[in-house]
């Protein structure tokens, strides 16, 4: 028993993985210089698009990363992910680009969204009770044995 158990929270934690990310959201800066370590989305102008293109590729219209410095008109950014005009999503490892605030039209940074988070661990939630109940771990399945001639049949 005790080892179904210990792979049913297996189960629940690769299964629970991909909505870490779905628990997030970009909204905008509400201060007027983002903090340091902030993760952040810059969305491009149609300039900035066709000025950065040795720096981040072609049509690029968003950049998310962490915020190394904002100094001289200057966002500096780790980067994690560059968006294509087309929606195309390419995973960065981390390099450092400079982007100038004057090819930056929208500023939005990763905040926790409450509405998803909770949307998420009632699924979650659900899947589990489930997924107990259709295995019978937490005692909703039969009480018997299910043996031949444990009835209270008329010869006894």
């Amino acid at each position: 028993m005790r080892r179904v158990n210990r792979r049913c929270s297996w189960v629940a934690l690769v299964a629970a993985a991909p909505l870490v990310g779905a628990c997030y959201v970009y909204a905008p800066v509400m201060t007027p210089e983002p903090q340091q370590g902030v993760r952040l989305a810059l969305d491009l102008s149609d300039q900035g698009r066709t000025a950065l293109v040795t720096s981040v590729g072609p049509d690029v219209t968003r950049v998310e990363g962490t915020l190394v410095s904002d100094t001289a008109g200057q966002y500096v950014m780790r980067m994690s992910d560059v968006v294509g005009i087309r929606g195309t999503r390419t995973k960065w490892t981390g390099e450092t680009v400079s982007i100038p605030q004057q090819y930056v039209k929208r500023v939005r940074e990763r905040k926790l969204s409450r509405g998803r988070t909770a949307f998420a661990v009632a699924g979650l939630v659900g899947s589990m009770v489930g997924l107990m109940a259709g295995t019978g771990l937490a005692g909703f399945g039969s009480g018997g044995d299910d043996k031949p001639g444990n009835g209270g049949g008329e010869g006894q």
